[in-house]
């Protein structure tokens, strides 16, 4: 028997006022709503199975090509060093990075990291940065995501 079915019995003997039986009804329903709300949104987070945190550096002149391909499971030993990694960044390439408006040290690498190996990260793309190579006068485009 239904939940609702009850409802409707007890008010049916007398236990409940037609009144109280409509809010246990409409309470009901609100749960059954949420239950539903939360279902399709388990349905909607996709977990990530993701292998590789790969780094990209590519220029348009070719002078440049980089690829790299980290595997995940190497990730685990990385994100126990992940607080450090700002200060492995040099300071000259750090002061540059800043006077263009990237603050590394907000960057949250130990939560990012988790991310990649619980397959709960929102976006595979982690970096996508274009810079202007003058030396070479060519677009150098170093992008950092997970496959």
């Amino acid at each position: 028997m239904s939940e609702q079915q009850k409802i409707l019995e007890m008010i049916e003997k007398g236990q409940i006022t037609a009144s109280e039986g409509m809010e246990l009804l409409e309470a009901l329903n609100l749960a059954k709503e949420a239950e539903s709300v939360q279902k399709v949104e388990t349905l909607t987070t996709v977990r990530g199975n993701y292998k590789f945190l790969k780094i990209t550096v590519k220029s348009d002149d070719n002078s440049v090509n980089v690829n790299v391909n980290i595997p995940l499971r190497l990730l685990t030993t990385i994100s126990e060093i992940a607080d450090k990694m700002t200060t492995m960044v040099p300071a000259d390439a750090r002061r540059e990075m800043e006077a263009k408006g990237i603050d590394i040290s907000s960057i949250d690498f130990a939560k990012i990291i988790e991310e990649i190996i619980n397959g709960t990260l929102d976006d595979p793309n982690i970096i996508d940065v274009e810079a202007w190579d003058e030396s070479h006068k060519a677009m150098i485009k170093v992008r950092v995501y997970v496959d």
